[in-house]
């Protein structure tokens, strides 16, 4: 059973496999869940995913014994997630609370609305920059009006509270490279929760040549993966590769019938290297694309004709990288893994209490790319993207 949790943040959400389980409890038998984020990339135009799990409670193995001790009396954990981009005209931070009650199911607890949310004067919430102190305020909307609904499921669905920053003042944007906590101030008096992340420097890319006027991208071998290359700073650590493909129709005297184009999500989950390149202690990114993957995606994505020509317009290389927070729980979650793994699973978190992540991305966008003829050339040798009618 899945509970999708939604960011705002235009490219990301969250998802919970809800688990119920018959546990042994102080006083009784309790059916209770433990649920696991799971957060999943996706680009606005339908860019193909990032999978990271982040667990949200530690699951405890015993060898002796199959009773478990999960519940205690009633409290509160802070689940915070917040996924900042310089890129987004608005930054959300989701703040909820774990809870656990041993005098109820779970289940049920988790349809009230206020189980899950602090009630609006309990706490506030800051975005801080912290080279300079500044602190920013986050003011609580309820994602449902925003646009961007919570799907309904084992949880309430409405409101959808969330944290809104947006400022149409330069000075206060999210600024590349630097560093933002999300501060949370309780006013009963807890100190505050705290995560902290660098926002990665912006990507630039070294293949295709943006010397070239236009850049060029060839994919014309079955045997040889054409190379995407761009540079990072350290802050960023994993990253999808999309292109934009644009093309035009003309009838066979050449004269314009329409104009279209489509997404290839090329590569996604691949890594940074660890290799510094050049100057500035930026890090070396790559991935690969292949013939045929190329093909298939235009089969798919275009009719064939026979009574229309096609040509390829300009084509945009998007980049999508995110943060070294990230990288850190995988480590965590698969050193634990495996039957040589901790018998407790640790878990992730970079909140001074309670669980969730504040990691940071960026987004850069390389466009006027022209494809050769000999990708072209390539096309035409093969008889499915050869029904396709392409030409130079």
């Amino acid at each position: 059973m899945w509970y999708t949790l939604q960011t705002p943040n235009s490219k990301f959400f969250l998802q919970f496999p809800v688990i119920p389980l018959k546990l042994q409890t102080p006083n009784s038998k309790l059916q209770t869940f433990l649920p696991y984020f799971c957060v999943r990339l996706t680009q606005q135009a339908c860019m193909k995913k990032l999978f990271f799990l982040l667990s949200i409670i530690a699951l405890f193995w015993s060898s002796c014994s199959n009773e478990f001790e999960v519940a205690a009396p009633w409290k509160e954990v802070p689940v915070v997630y917040a996924m900042l981009s310089p890129k987004d005209t608005a930054n959300y931070i989701r703040v909820e609370k774990a809870f656990l009650d041993p005098e109820q199911s779970a289940l049920l607890i988790a349809q009230i609305a206020d189980s899950l949310y602090y009630p609006v004067n309990e706490i506030q919430v800051f975005l801080e920059r912290v080279s300079t102190g500044e602190r920013y305020v986050c003011v609580r909307v309820d994602g449902n009006l925003e646009g961007y609904v919570r799907s309904t499921g084992v949880f309430a669905s409405q409101p959808n509270w969330l944290y809104k920053y947006k400022t149409n003042d330069p000075s206060k944007k999210l600024m590349p490279g630097e560093a933002y906590r999300v501060v949370i101030e309780r006013a009963d008096g807890k100190d505050p929760v705290v995560g902290e992340t660098t926002l990665p420097k912006d990507f630039f890319f070294v293949k295709p040549n943006p010397a070239l006027q236009p850049p060029m991208l060839n994919l014309d071998s079955p045997d040889i993966p054409t190379t995407i290359e761009w540079r990072t700073s350290v802050e960023g650590v994993y990253f999808n590769v999309a292109l934009r493909i644009r093309y035009r129709e003309t009838d066979l005297n050449g004269s314009l019938i329409s104009r279209d184009s489509f997404v290839w999500h090329a590569v996604s989950n691949v890594r940074r290297t660890n290799v510094v390149a050049g100057a500035g202690g930026f890090f070396r990114g790559l991935a690969e694309l292949g013939l045929s993957a190329f093909h298939k995606v235009l089969v798919d994505s275009i009719a064939s004709t026979n009574t229309r020509l096609r040509y390829f317009d300009n084509i945009e290389i998007l980049l999508e990288g995110g943060g070294a927070e990230i990288e850190e729980y995988l480590v965590t979650a698969n050193a634990n893994s495996g039957i040589t793994g901790a018998e407790i699973v640790s878990t992730f978190s970079n909140l001074s209490e309670g669980f969730g992540i504040v990691t940071g991305l960026n987004a850069v966008t390389f466009d006027k790319i022209r494809f050769t003829n000999n990708t072209v050339n390539a096309m035409n040798l093969n008889p499915e993207t050869k029904a396709l009618n392409f030409r130079n």
